[in-house]
């Protein structure tokens, strides 16, 4: 019984050393901004290779313990090593989930930026006498007035907007940092001792 558990303890060990590697690749470095559109692409690309993997490692997994035999029992060192892989599972699994948050906050900042660019040239003078010439109507002050407020409306509700974006995106971009920064604590203790296991196996 007792090699039987240690056999399994090897399992988990080996594959979650795996899934770890996986991980360590996904997860961004705090210090790294989310702006360039390609940055953006590769880590969305990560994340899915990431959550496809940890979705095999906890299918098998579960599968593994259904034909576990009854009364099968693991050293406390082993269970804590196990709990600990699990806890560093969450842990990654929460980075990820910011890290994705950070992206959508940046694709939504990039996006109402763009407007209010586009609402800056628009509402000039000129611009608007232009536009106010594609209809050819006697009420000209009248439509280019109400153009004006329509425009100064939406820059005022997209300034608002984007105020309340970018604090959200300072606010992930901290909790992100620190995320990471807890998963490579708990790496840097639980990995090393994952090796020894199996390394003195």
């Amino acid at each position: 019984m007792k090699t039987k558990a240690s056999l399994f303890f090897v399992f988990v060990l080996f594959s979650s050393v795996q899934i770890l590697a996986q991980n360590s690749q996904a997860i961004a470095q705090p210090e790294q901004p989310f702006q360039s559109p390609n940055a953006v692409e590769n880590i969305s690309a990560e994340l899915v290779k990431v959550s496809k993997s940890l979705q095999t490692f906890n299918k098998n997994f579960a599968a593994f313990l259904e034909r576990l035999p009854q009364g099968m029992k693991f050293s406390e060192k082993h269970q804590n090593l196990l709990l600990g892989f699990e806890v560093l599972n969450r842990a990654e699994e929460r980075v990820q989930i910011l890290q994705k948050f950070q992206i959508d906050l940046t694709d939504k900042q990039a996006t109402v930026r763009t407007r209010l660019a586009q609402i800056e040239q628009d509402i000039i003078p000129e611009n608007l006498d232009r536009f106010m010439v594609l209809f050819g109507t006697t009420k000209t002050e009248e439509y280019r007035e109400s153009r004006r407020r329509t425009l100064e409306g939406e820059r005022l509700s997209l300034r608002q907007l984007a105020a309340q974006i970018n604090q959200n995106l300072a606010d992930t971009s901290n909790e992100v940092r620190q995320a990471a920064l807890f998963v490579k604590r708990l790496r840097d203790r639980i990995l090393p001792q994952i090796e020894q296991e199996i390394s003195n196996f």
